[in-house]
């Protein structure tokens, strides 16, 4: 059967020249031929989302309706040809594992792969673990950066609701959890709540959506989520440290009289109140803009953590389907298998969404020149080739320097100031984004796309030295953008 998302592709795009017909929801129908706007001039045309957006909303909701909304496996045992296909499409081909299979029989194979995590990693079949643990529906919606995955998720949203407002008693999202990469809650705030949602859904629906729909962010020091229990149209947007299940310290004077159990208790309670919010709020669906937030089990405590929060949620509510979206579809050089939609790097180019590489990387030779000189050429080429280049949003360009460590940062940031303000600019355009950085800083640069922000500034990333390790004297990495 190939991939799983090459054989989802070619049944979604069917269901396309079908018309998205479904009997028990023809509602679908008619938001998803809302994305054309028909013109018989130049052909069809999109109303807002990208064409790789659109395929891939179009992909989802294939799977939802058409599917079922069916978990990993068996997406495959249904869209495979046979068993043996099924067993090749899983990657269980070996003959180690065919013998296995042999002696043992397929499905004590299948438990032996989904039980045993030793197993599954003699054979690097870490992927197939993950996948045939999972007890609810997950899918990952692999596009290549720049595609736009934040817009895409917000799209997902807001049909979601709109189904579930035309349809009170069918199977979709009426709440969604978003968990925001790193710390950026803020960003990923502002661009769902500018997402034009009337350009993504019909009038009517528009109407219904835009009247009910709440977003709600998690806030530093806020012990609870500002939500009603049990409510409907919440978009709750996270990250994986804002809620998560452990035992935060309490200061003891707050846990003076109880018992040690109470104690115990209390530490769970205030760990889990945010949790317990979210868990409260029916067909539940949830989001991560970088699929590796939900996978590893074992990988890294950070996302065995993720994991062990969504499998929460799982167990105390209606959790509808986990969607994930990244660029880079791979845990330990493995596929992952919940793949169902794939928009690469080569098709983002081809479609001027990225540029090309060839031609574009150039290297500097240094021939003792000190790092304030290879500094001050870097600005000089910068400014010069796109001191006006826009975006077609408007934003200007930018150059982003990655320096090794901060003590790097604090040295040869006057260097740059010196050098902008020879070339006619202000230093307050520069914008620093490190492990230290306050809250404002960071909204700052993840506004950096906004046509609103400085015309030409740019951000420095670095890394924190490591205790004992001596400065590093290599010259800063920069790209322009």
């Amino acid at each position: 059967m190939g991939h799983l998302h090459a054989n989802i592709a070619g049944r979604a795009k069917s269901w396309g020249v079908d018309e998205f017909f479904c009997e028990a929801y023809p509602a679908i129908g008619e938001i998803l031929e809302f994305q054309v706007i028909d013109s018989s001039a130049v052909g069809p045309e999109l109303r807002w989302l990208r064409a790789a957006q659109c395929e891939a909303l179009k992909t989802y909701w294939y799977l939802r309706l058409v599917e079922g909304t069916k978990r990993i496996p068996a997406l495959y045992e249904a869209l495979a040809e046979s068993k043996k296909l099924y067993r090749e499409a899983l990657r269980i081909d070996t003959q180690a594992l065919q013998d296995f299979a042999l002696d043992h029989g397929a499905d004590e194979l299948l438990d032996k792969l989904r039980d045993d995590t030793d197993f599954a990693a003699e054979h690097h079949l870490e992927t197939l673990h993950e996948s045939l643990q999972l007890e609810y529906p997950s899918y990952i919606l692999a596009l290549t950066m720049g595609a736009g995955k934040t817009a895409l998720i917000a799209a997902i949203i807001a049909t979601e609701f709109a189904m579930a407002l035309e349809y009170p008693d069918g199977p979709f999202m009426e709440n969604a959890l978003v968990f925001a990469p790193g710390k950026t809650i803020l960003g990923s705030l502002r661009q769902i709540a500018s997402v034009p949602y009337e350009k993504i859904l019909p009038p009517r629906f528009h109407r219904a959506f835009a009247a009910t729909v709440k977003l709600i962010f998690t806030r530093d020091g806020d012990p609870d989520i500002p939500v009603i229990r049990g409510d409907s149209f919440n978009v709750i947007i996270t990250n994986t440290e804002k809620i998560r299940i452990t035992k935060e310290s309490i200061r003891a004077g707050d846990l003076k009289g109880l018992v040690a159990s109470k104690q115990d208790e209390a530490r769970s309670d205030l760990a889990n109140r945010r949790l317990q919010a979210i868990a409260s709020l029916p067909a539940l669906g949830v989001f991560s803009d970088e699929a590796h937030h939900t996978y590893g089990k074992n990988v890294e405590k950070t996302l065995k953590r993720v994991r062990e929060t969504i499998d929460y949620l799982h167990r105390r509510t209606d959790l509808v389907a986990v969607v994930n979206t990244t660029g880079t579809p791979y845990l330990k050089k493995q596929p992952l298998l919940d793949v169902v939609y794939w928009y690469g790097l080569s098709q983002g180019i081809d479609d001027g969404i990225l540029k090309q590489v060839a031609g574009n990387i150039h290297s500097h030779e240094f021939d003792g020149q000190s790092i304030d000189d290879f500094l001050g050429a870097i600005l000089d080429d910068f400014f010069s080739k796109y001191r006006d280049v826009s975006l077609p949003d408007g934003s200007k360009a930018k150059l982003a320097i990655y320096f090794p460590q901060t003590d790097d940062l604090a040295e040869l940031r006057p260097v740059i100031e010196t050098k902008l303000i020879l070339l006619g600019f202000t230093p307050d355009i520069v914008l620093a984004n490190t492990s230290k950085s306050s809250t404002a800083e960071i909204d700052a640069f993840n506004r950096l796309n906004d046509p609103a922000s400085p015309t030409v500034s740019f951000s420095s990333s670095t890394r924190e030295p490591k205790a004992g390790t001596a400065r590093r004297s290599s010259p800063p990495l920069w790209r322009g953008n």
